[in-house]
């Protein structure tokens, strides 16, 4: 009977959850009608909206740690007027499935799913914690990646613009046909592409690209192109001055990564061989000394 408790509870446990999963998904309903009967869309310009139910006040994110997930999530690739919500959920169902699986794990092994409550507790914090860490870590990869490929880009478009192409005949160039040079590029102008298509003025087009890629020079690079066509400016020479500038950072993370690797060297000798070394080096003083010993006594 005193068992039966612990069991008790893991079950009210479980059938909470299955109840704010059913919770959720009526919300979800009731969203998408009250849309439909307002009149607004599910998509906004041919992306989805993401979260359609409202997040709880408690877990809603706010302030300056806001302004830096938005930041990350545009960073990161993800434009959704959404995204913020989505990334929000997704953090606390990582927390939900974290601690059930810390609760039934010391359901296996105590007997009772809240003993110990310290792990659970502490592999929970850490899960809603990191997903922040884990999104940052995701918009440092790509940014990496479209900066490694922005000079093939630049040199595409410099290519192009020499033979005669116009600006525009560029971008719908690149977005049809070089998706395998640069592909990351590829698609964030084809999105561009796309705006163009729908009607959308050349200087929001431009800053929507600039904020989409959202890289260090993009909305540098965003108004040398609205000057090109509005102004007239001269875009061949800026382009191969942008060039020479990614080019530059390609070899400084070239470098960086070179010293990364000296350092992560430098701390497997002293982890792992230092230890064998010193073994072998006074291995044989030491059990010479505890053989004198030895026979002195």
């Amino acid at each position: 009977m005193p068992a039966l408790g612990p069991m008790l509870l893991f079950a009210l446990a479980a059938g909470s959850l299955v109840l704010v999963v059913f919770g959720v998904r009526m919300l979800d309903a009731d969203a998408r009608l009250r849309q439909r009967i307002d009149g607004q869309s599910g998509r906004a310009g041919g992306a989805s909206t993401g979260a359609r139910f409202p997040l709880p006040r408690v877990f809603v994110v706010r302030g300056r740690d806001r302004e830096e997930v938005e930041q990350k999530l545009r960073k990161a690739g993800y434009f959704e007027p959404g995204a913020l919500e989505a990334f929000a959920w997704l953090r606390l169902a990582a927390t939900a499935a974290v601690a059930l699986a810390s609760m039934l794990a010391c359901l296996a092994t105590s007997g009772n799913p809240l003993r110990p409550l310290f792990p659970t507790l502490a592999l929970s914090g850490l899960t809603y914690i990191g997903a922040k860490y884990a999104l940052r870590m995701r918009a440092a990869s790509r940014e990496r990646i479209l900066t490694a490929e922005f000079p093939f880009l630049l040199d595409l478009m410099l290519m192009m613009l020499e033979s005669g192409v116009s600006l525009d005949q560029c971008f719908r160039a690149i977005a049809r046909e070089e998706r395998v040079a640069v592909p990351h590029h590829a698609r964030l102008v084809a999105m561009l592409v796309e705006d163009l298509d729908r009607g959308q003025d050349y200087q929001l087009a431009f800053d929507r690209w600039a904020a989409r890629v959202a890289v260090t020079g993009a909305r540098e690079l965003a108004t040398v192109f609205r000057q090109s066509l509005f102004q007239g400016m001269e875009l061949v020479p800026a382009l191969r001055e942008f060039i020479r500038e990614f080019s530059q950072r390609r070899v400084a993370r070239a470098r960086e990564a070179i010293g990364t690797i000296t350092v992560r060297m430098v701390i497997l000798m002293l982890v792992f061989f230092m230890p064998a070394l010193f073994i072998v080096l006074a291995g044989p003083p030491v059990a010479a000394i505890l053989d004198t010993l030895g026979s002195v006594k």
